[in-house]
């Protein structure tokens, strides 16, 4: 049954601009009923002094958990009922909703670093080939935009880690930090604010000179440049494509790279190539590759019958 309490979720909503789909859909309800209840006049009434909400007591509560990156309301209506909230659903959504639209219309400030200071890394899913997922690996230097990509069929720390020494080589050198999302080959966990990242990739960075950095959870754009680089690999050079082999696709990458890295990029409007002697990236041409050569370790019984897979470890 449709109350007076959501007649007046649906004029608050209304009053804040939202449209009828937009109220249908937050609330649960059918786009008619919306209309209908938006023009009818006969229940509207104004109560001149409202009695609060029960949800309002929780607004401090609810702001800093939303900062915090905490946007399901099902996890917050349970955090709040925790602390004694006696309320429903629906007044907790009416809270959040602007909040929402925060989220949406929030203008990001295009964030430029100087040249050598930093890289973007990600993974996107290429589908299936052989029987096997396809993924590609992309990084991204920030300044001079210059692109590298690498087409795997593994996303373990071992295949991070050399096509990530294949980019330094194609660069040239690396930038004294790399960014990334919080994939599990780089950071296992955060307690409070401690970050724990993979003790193979702090070697690797160590190795190598740079920082290893993370995105802050639910903040997507803060690694906006290897966002787009994975998008337009897929649009621009994935379309169409045939490969007879894993070295035949990553062969055709190259040159595809060398194709877009000296054309001008829409965003700077100058070549990547152009750009990539101003980059002061750190050498890596005076020293061994970083050794990520695959070893696994088995158990063998004393019949020298292999029993079980013990976890990969690494040498360098």
């Amino acid at each position: 049954m449709f109350t007076l309490e959501d007649l007046m979720n649906v004029r608050d909503l209304k009053q804040q601009g939202w449209s009828v789909s937009a109220i249908a859909q937050q609330l649960d309800i059918d786009r008619k009923t919306v209309r209908r209840y938006l023009l009818d006049q006969v229940h509207s009434y104004h109560r001149e002094n409202p009695a609060p909400a029960k949800v309002d007591p929780y607004r401090p509560f609810l702001r800093e958990r939303w900062e915090q990156g905490v946007h399901n309301a099902r996890k917050l209506l349970d955090e709040i009922r925790d602390r004694g909230y006696p309320g429903g659903y629906s007044q907790l959504k009416l809270v959040v909703a602007p909040w929402r639209e925060e989220e949406r219309e929030r203008a990001f400030v295009r964030f430029e670093t100087g040249p050598g200071e930093q890289s973007q890394m990600d993974w996107g899913h290429f589908g299936n080939w052989d029987g096997r997922r396809l993924y590609g690996f992309a990084l991204t230097l920030c300044y001079s935009r210059m692109r590298y990509v690498e087409f795997t069929q593994r996303q373990d720390i071992h295949h991070l880690l050399s096509s990530l020494v294949h980019a330094f080589h194609y660069f040239g050198g690396v930038t004294e930090c790399v960014l990334t999302d919080r994939m599990k080959t780089v950071l296992i966990d955060q307690q409070g604010g401690e970050l724990h990242f993979h003790k193979k990739f702090l070697d690797f960075a160590a190795y190598y000179g740079f920082v290893p950095r993370v995105c802050r959870p639910y903040r997507p754009e803060t690694k906006g440049k290897i966002e787009s680089s994975i998008g337009f690999v897929k649009k621009s050079f994935w379309p169409g494509i045939h490969f007879a082999s894993l070295g035949d696709l990553n062969r055709q990458a190259r040159v595809w790279m060398e194709k877009v890295n000296h054309q001008v990029h829409a965003t700077t409007r100058v070549v990547p190539y152009e750009r990539l002697g101003q980059e002061q990236l750190l050498r890596i041409d005076e020293q061994p590759d970083y050794d990520t050569s695959y070893m696994e370790d088995r158990r063998v019984a004393k019949d020298c019958t292999l029993i079980r897979i013990a976890a990969a470890s690494y040498r360098r």
